[in-house]
């Protein structure tokens, strides 16, 4: 019977096994306030001897150990946005040797000091965790947050593209679409090539033996999971490739800078390099991203003296029941958030991945891609369509987001086994932003992080009308930059011969003074340069009536050139009261109506079948003199949804003319 009682006894020790003998299991009230629930409920559950990985805040006074070692770069960056005698600030100082002295007695491991948060991560067992709560400087303990899940980047493959013969001096190779995509060829045409700028790059392990890297700047690196400085190291060779820990950074790094001419051409190809590995990858079980790994890295990005921040990495699924929620990402909650808008409150430009979650239960965007300042990238395919993965906006508070997308589908990268291969995700789209955003600070080193984000925001494809999916639009790297910008003028509508004198202006940061040149111009029209980078372009209506002209407008410094369209809707005057046009008509048609300005004209549109579909009154404009009005009907009906292709009848009226007019709408 006792052998039985025994027997018992060990087999409830192998199924549930109990903390060490003479620790009692910890309990709320034991601890206080200053232990988080979370965390007391962990180490309830935990053999007593299981390392925790803890965030410890510290009071402010604790803070004051003197200032962190910053690099004559990281002082010039700042030096740009703030005053000279207030380079530094309260969290730039770190732990008092007493305060950290009383947390190091404890026994426990301190990996990394948060001075931006105020924190220290440690791992500690259950009784340092007791020892620790007791120090008078401590405030509050709880668990770091551990990423158990992120949805993986996808590996595709497609043919090679032929480099147009323009550009075989840098062969591009398979990366020629994306460089086109982000408008980095014409940067690069313009001699830019991220020289003098210095990118940190916040991801997994780096293969840099790999060829794509041979000619890069490496002017740092640090692994903040192994506190060592060589990124390359600790790697799992017989894992998957997403668990493989030189994966991810290896491709990451190749779109940033990678250079091997025929293969692969970052935009940043001669930038400086920072290279921080602080993403776990190589594990049995899980991917795991502790987010103070990513907050220390920054702090040291900083610095370092980066300009720019690279991170593809998002969270929002977290172990122990620590998932930040939707409501979390209000750029002012999650940890990594706060970090992220510190580092860009200082001068760096960070750019980061909006997630690829589109589609997914989580379907929002990832931290800390909700970030005030931070640059949050979605993705596009090469057709100018969003990607289906691509995480939509906005932030829990409203904000528009993603910030730009740019290409996310079939990127060219150093594939870490050897070679190249072409993959997909936003984490791939963030460093094609960064790397090219890298080359407009290159033309202007005195532009600050926020105004190269403004710019980045105001030149991209729909900055006027931003949405959740696209954000302010695609990516434009040339106009971004802003070396010379020709202004667009707004489309013209004019009469067969009839004059119009338009201005011409340009803006942007060029030493030359631009020279104008236009293109297609109708006959009998001339563009005047004044030599100060304005001009006068006189418009003749072209004599055929009823159509589109677009006439190229060019500004050019020589090295650089920018140019917009001009687009002319033509009429012919007619004898009638009553025209219209064009006919057929795709997006908008025009009725015109000869009569005085003073009197009041009204559109009826109805469909083939006698139902009206739209009403426009007194919604004409004075147009050419005082004796023409145009009204334009948009092709939609009342509830504002565009109408389908087909036969449509007008019936217009003033005081004094009226006409049933009848036209065509095509697809």
């Amino acid at each position: 019977m006792r052998r039985q009682y025994v027997f018992i006894c060990l087999l409830i020790l192998i199924i549930f096994p109990v903390r060490a003998i003479g620790i009692a299991p910890p309990s709320l009230e034991e601890f206080g306030p200053k232990v988080s629930e979370l965390l007391v409920q962990k180490l309830a559950h935990a053999n007593a001897e299981t390392k925790q990985l803890c965030l410890v805040h510290l009071t402010s006074s604790a803070w004051t150990g003197g200032v962190v070692q910053l690099s004559d770069r990281a002082l010039s960056r700042r030096a740009k946005v703030d005053p000279e005698n207030r380079l530094v600030d309260s969290l730039d100082f770190i732990l008092t040797p007493t305060a950290l002295e009383r947390i190091s007695s404890t026994g426990c491991r301190v990996r990394h000091e948060l001075r931006w948060i105020r924190s220290l991560s440690v791992e500690a067992t259950l009784s340092q965790i007791r020892a620790i709560a007791a120090v008078e400087d401590v405030t509050s303990i709880r668990p770091i947050r551990t990423l158990t899940y992120v949805r993986s980047d996808s590996p595709d493959s497609r043919s090679p593209k032929i480099v147009p013969e323009s550009l075989t001096e840098t062969d591009y190779g398979l990366s020629w679409e994306q460089n086109e995509f982000a408008k980095a060829t014409k940067l690069h045409r313009a001699g830019l090539s991220g020289l003098g700028v210095r990118i940190a790059i916040l991801d997994s392990g780096f293969d840099l033996t790999h060829p794509a890297f041979d000619s890069i700047n490496l002017v740092s690196s640090w692994d903040f999971i192994n506190s060592v400085a060589s990124v390359d190291q600790f790697d799992c060779p017989t894992q998957s490739d997403s668990r493989r820990q030189s994966y991810h950074g290896t491709l990451v790094a190749g779109v940033v800078a990678g250079f091997a001419p025929g293969e692969l051409i970052g935009p940043a190809y001669n930038c400086e390099l920072m290279l921080a590995k602080t993403e776990i990858t190589c594990d049995d079980v899980e991917v795991r991203v502790e987010e103070d790994n990513w907050i220390a890295a920054a702090q040291w990005a900083d610095a370092g003296g980066a300009d720019i921040i690279s991170s593809s990495l998002g969270y929002f699924s977290f172990q122990d029941g620590v998932d930040y929620t939707f409501g979390d990402l209000d750029g002012e909650t999650a940890l990594i958030t706060i970090a992220a808008d510190i580092a860009a409150s200082k001068n760096i430009l960070v750019v980061t991945s909006a997630g690829n979650e589109r589609g997914t239960a989580w379907n929002h965007i990832t931290a800390p891609a909700d970030g005030d300042f931070v640059i949050a990238v979605g993705a596009a395919k090469a057709d100018s369509s969003l990607a289906a993965f691509s995480s939509p906006g906005p932030t829990a508070d409203g904000r528009i987001k993603p910030d730009v997308t740019s290409l996310g589908v079939s990127v060219i990268a150093a594939y870490d086994r050897g070679g190249y291969r072409t993959v997909s995700g936003t984490s791939f789209s963030a460093p094609l932003v960064a790397a090219t955003a890298a080359l407009a600070l290159e033309h202007d080193n005195m532009l600050t992080a926020i105004e190269l984000r403004k710019q980045l925001l105001e030149t991209a494809s729909q900055s006027d009308t931003p949405d959740n999916d696209f954000g302010f639009g695609l990516f434009d790297g040339a106009r971004a930059a802003g070396i010379v910008s020709i202004n667009s003028i707004e489309p013209q509508k004019l009469f067969s011969g009839e004059s119009r004198t338009l201005p011409v202006t340009t803006s942007g940061r060029s030493d030359s003074i631009p020279s104008l040149s236009a293109f297609n111009l109708p006959s009998g029209s001339i563009l005047v340069d004044s030599g100060n980078g304005r001009g006068s372009l006189t418009i003749i209506g072209p004599s055929a009536a009823n159509t589109f002209t677009q006439v190229g407008l060019v500004a050019d410094v020589g090295y650089f050139a920018d140019t917009t369209m001009l687009i002319l809707e033509t009429y012919s005057p007619g004898t009638g009261p009553i025209l219209f046009g064009p006919n057929p008509f795709t997006e908008s048609v025009n009725i015109i109506v000869k009569s005085s300005s003073a009197e009041p004209v009204s559109v009826t549109v109805f469909n083939s079948s006698g139902e009206k579909i739209r009403e426009l009154v007194d919604q004409s404009t004075t147009y050419a003199d005082d004796s023409i009005r145009v009204i334009e009907w948009d092709g939609r009906n009342s509830a504002g949804r565009e109408v389908a292709s087909g036969v449509y009848l007008a019936h217009v009226k003033s005081a004094r003319h009226e006409a049933i007019l009848k036209f065509l709408k095509t697809d």
